[in-house]
């Protein structure tokens, strides 16, 4: 009796120490959502893409200092890609799927019983195609500030292999509404 009492009590300090840990670490992501770079166990440096919420005010500061359209002009922009229209087109589509199925295979729901969800976005890249910075607005009023927060979190977690497929001089930015199904 005495020995399943002890278990028992092991069982759920572990719980507990686990659940903390857990804490921890999704704390610490946040922290680093900004596009601050960590160590990884193998001692790689890698680049969190910084992500910002329109419906998180402090976020909506953090982007509008930035002026990123400054430093990132359109890629629809005549000026940039006038010639590559449909490349651009379907590298954004692309990107979009990829992103979707991304969301699919980290096992994200979105809990509302809307069958699409409609997002407003900008994503500004690297001239290599890479994701630097992604701002977004869902627009659908039900989804909770917790979904949009790991929304954000899976975004920033995006892997930097994945980027479109799209090379320009400089850095460059593309905007649009995308429907995601909601299964």
């Amino acid at each position: 009796m005495k020995f399943k009492t002890i278990l028992s009590t092991i069982f759920i300090v572990s719980i507990i120490f686990g659940n903390s840990g857990c804490k921890e670490k999704n704390e610490n992501k946040a922290k680093l959502a900004d596009g601050e770079k960590i160590e990884t166990v193998d001692n790689e440096k890698i680049e969190i893409i910084s992500v910002f919420n329109y419906d998180n005010p402090k976020e909506l500061s953090e982007y509008n200092a930035l002026n990123l359209d400054a430093t990132h002009p359109n890629l629809l922009n005549p000026q940039i890609s006038s010639s590559d229209y449909d490349s651009v087109i379907k590298s954004w589509t692309e990107l979009h799927q990829r992103i979707g199925a991304y969301l699919s295979e980290n096992g994200f729901n979105w809990e509302v019983e809307d069958k699409t969800i409609s997002i407003v976005h900008k994503i500004y890249f690297k001239s290599n195609g890479e994701i630097e910075n992604y701002f977004f607005k869902v627009l659908n009023e039900n989804v909770t500030k917790e979904k949009k927060k790991q929304f954000a979190n899976l975004i920033s977690e995006f892997p930097k292999d994945i980027r479109i497929e799209f090379e320009n001089d400089g850095s460059f930015a593309q905007c649009g509404k995308t429907k995601y199904i909601n299964d």
